[in-house]
């Protein structure tokens, strides 16, 4: 039996043709009974007026203007609220009875016919595994169902696609993320942008995985800059509690997550960061965002089976749940069973305080290493 599903997306496009062809194939589904409605959320200030009156068009889309939040700071300081805002101005429209949610925004295109085998499928991907792996009892599970996500990031905890995501709609409410004056402060440095993806994930975690608490709070020395991450990446791959994270992070991944990018051309993304000076009357023109452009060369890199290969890239893209899922299911030529077993052990009871001296190694050499090799960019100003 179908689950009763609804579609959100939240934000505006910077033209009609490109909102169009976002909302195409959710209000196709919505003719197919697939979906039942479609709301659109955005801002009720002038700016939005011309993408509001491009939705208020279109048959079978339910559009909400709300009240713009109140925020002053750099352009991911206010993103940041915006989308958390948005997020629960949206979920709050549904109908009570809701039970699954497809989480979208005006510049992502998903292709009618992967979505509909996704929501489908929603009670056979949903399911999440039992907490008793190689003899260990992980910590209770932190959600209802497993949440698709297009990917993540196997050397960069918590950084995963926000732009769409799919859920049971108690779950989603999850992610409308408590933020603080120390998250904010996070994102004035420009190299933490990621941080706004970190950040909405993570805190579902920081109970019951205490190991990620500093790692949010020490985010910078974790700057998505190319050339940093470079010199990073080889730096920390060998530490005992970089490879504590990364084991928690996998099994997160494997119990509360299905990853899955599609094919080429599945699922589409126009960020404004890589289009920065395009023409967005004319989508055909519109660059891809990373990784949605070089999903095979994302894939072939991961080599799943193996742990390190995917590691070891400046960025561990994850476009399929092969990699974590192998560390629970099969036995890793590059990674011993026993010492996997071992970091579970530690990472079900690190609430105790026994990683507390390796943590605190770790951070002290990061620390030293971020002064050193750390990316020299600005600052940014607030808006």
């Amino acid at each position: 039996m179908q689950r009763k599903t609804d579609a959100i997306v939240t934000g505006f496009a910077k033209s009609r043709e490109l909102a169009e062809l976002s909302l195409g194939p959710l209000l196709r589904l919505r003719q197919e009974d697939v979906l039942r409605n479609v709301v659109c959320v955005s801002w009720n200030t002038p700016e939005i007026d011309a993408y509001a009156g491009w939705v208020s068009d279109l048959a079978g889309v339910t559009l909400a203007r709300v009240p713009q939040p109140d925020t002053r700071g750099t352009g991911n300081q206010r993103g940041i609220v915006y989308q958390t805002e948005s997020l629960r101005a949206a979920l709050s429209l549904l109908p009570k009875d809701g039970e699954v949610t497809v989480k979208s925004r005006p510049d992502y295109v998903f292709d009618a016919t992967f979505l509909r085998r996704k929501i489908a499928a929603f009670d056979s991907w949903s399911t999440i595994p039992t907490r008793a792996i190689f003899g260990t009892i992980m910590p209770k599970p932190a959600l209802q169902n497993r949440i698709w996500i297009p990917w993540a990031d196997c050397n960069q905890p918590f950084y995963y696609e926000d732009a769409a995501f799919i859920g049971a709609r108690g779950d989603l409410r999850r992610l409308v993320t408590p933020l603080t004056a120390q998250d904010i402060a996070t994102l004035a440095d420009e190299t933490c942008g990621s941080f706004v993806h970190a950040v909405r994930y993570a805190k579902l975690f920081l109970d019951d995985y205490p190991l990620f608490r500093r790692y949010l709070k020490e985010y910078r020395y974790f700057a998505s800059d190319l050339d940093y991450r470079r010199k990073l990446v080889p730096h920390i791959v060998n530490d005992g509690f970089f490879w504590h994270m990364l084991i928690a992070q996998a099994w997160i991944l494997h119990s509360h997550f299905h990853v899955d990018a599609g094919e080429p051309g599945e699922l589409r993304f126009y960020s404004n960061n890589a289009n920065r000076d395009a023409d967005w009357s004319n989508p055909a023109a519109l660059n891809l965002a990373n990784p949605y452009n070089y999903l095979q060369q994302w894939r072939a890199g991961t080599c799943a089976g193996q742990a390190f290969p995917g590691v070891n890239r400046p960025y561990g893209r994850l476009l399929d749940d092969a990699w974590q899922r192998a560390f629970f299911t099969v036995e890793l030529c590059d990674f011993p069973r026993a010492t996997l077993v071992r970091i579970l052990e530690n990472v079900a009871g690190c609430r105790d305080g026994r990683l507390k001296k390796i943590e605190d190694d770790f951070y002290r050499g990061l620390a030293n290493f971020h002064a050193i090799h750390g990316p020299r960019t600005p600052v940014a100003k607030a808006g």
